[in-house]
């Protein structure tokens, strides 16, 4: 009930308030005040949601307003809101405070709010990147005064396993599978990670999908110093099937001998075996050869975890 009368509160507040209007009709609904007469050195808008998109989450951030149905040019780095109903993200249901300031930096450009047109821009998250259908720009105005000193904007490079990670584009990770997460500030701050989703843990370098569908999100952030603010954002991730697999590709058997096969996969799953041929016979894990063959190694997939094993394994007889 707090939550409501808030809304329903700001809403009335910022009823006679202007807006760009959007290129299209969006489905998302929102009250928040203060708009107007902030303080340049740092306020914080409070606010909420009286509908919300039902096709993906979304971003709120303070940017320089757009030019005509483009997307703002600069946005701030570090002043975003990311609202979901997914783990990891602030819940569209409740209250939401923005935090927003009188100068921002942005790709490396700084801009004074006081003297630029800046506002609250909202667009759907990076589950649905292209779709524009829900970009809105609500103008905001700060009043006299000296504006927090401006530190100059870290530069946060992150790579998984090699490759580099983009804020706020997804990459795709497989359940189990080999993350490591390397990351470098040019302010030499150093940079901590967390998982925002209990899908996924991190630790010591290791970011681990801990299933095999849905979507993780890895949040890094640096402590500001006497001239260098703090970063933060976060990586999203999709989550895929694990693959499934046994090390044994081949093998090397005497004639009339027997020899044991992995009884399991990497996940733990039995493996069956069968030959393709009478010059080998199976049972269970063992194999014993009269000749050459391949064997057909297969074990079930698990939904939202792993997919299903099927591998040759190529066998010779051992000189």
């Amino acid at each position: 009930m707090k939550t409501r009368s808030l809304i329903a509160a700001v809403a009335i507040a910022i009823s006679s308030f202007a807006f760009t209007p959007p290129a299209k009709a969006e489905t998302f609904g929102w009250a928040s005040a203060p708009l107007t007469n902030l303080d340049p050195a740092g306020a914080t808008i409070n606010g909420g949601f009286t509908k919300f998109p039902t096709k993906a989450g979304m971003y709120i951030q303070q940017c320089v307003a757009p030019v005509g149905t483009a997307r703002p040019a600069t946005c701030s780095d570090t002043l975003q809101v990311w609202v979901t109903p997914a783990p990891g993200g602030t819940s569209p249901t409740g209250g939401i405070a923005v935090k927003v300031a009188g100068s921002i930096t942005g790709k490396g450009v700084t801009v004074d709010c006081t003297k630029v047109q800046c506002g609250l821009f909202f667009r759907l998250d990076h589950t649905a990147p292209t779709d524009t259908s829900e970009d809105k720009f609500f103008p905001i105005t700060f009043r006299e005064g000296a504006a927090a000193p401006v530190l100059a904007a870290d530069e946060i490079s992150v790579t998984l396993n090699g490759k580099p990670l983009v804020r706020n584009v997804p990459s795709n990770l497989a359940y189990r599978a080999e993350a490591k997460i390397v990351a470098t500030a040019k302010s030499g701050a150093t940079v901590t990670f967390t998982s925002l989703t209990p899908d996924c843990s991190y630790s010591n370098g290791i970011f681990t999908a801990l299933k095999g569908a849905g979507q993780c999100a890895l949040a890094y952030s640096t402590v500001a110093s006497a001239t260098t603010a703090a970063a933060s954002g976060n990586f999203p991730f999709i989550l895929n099937p694990g693959v499934q697999k046994i090390t044994l590709k081949s093998l090397a058997i005497a004639k009339n001998k027997a020899k044991a096969l992995p009884a399991e996969s990497n996940f733990g799953q039995a493996v069956s075996y069968k030959s393709n041929s009478k010059n080998c016979r199976v049972e269970l894990n063992l194999v014993e050869v009269k000749g050459p063959c391949t064997l057909t190694a297969t074990a079930p997939a698990k939904d939202a975890m792993w997919s299903e094993l099927k591998s040759t394994i190529k066998v010779t007889i051992k000189k």
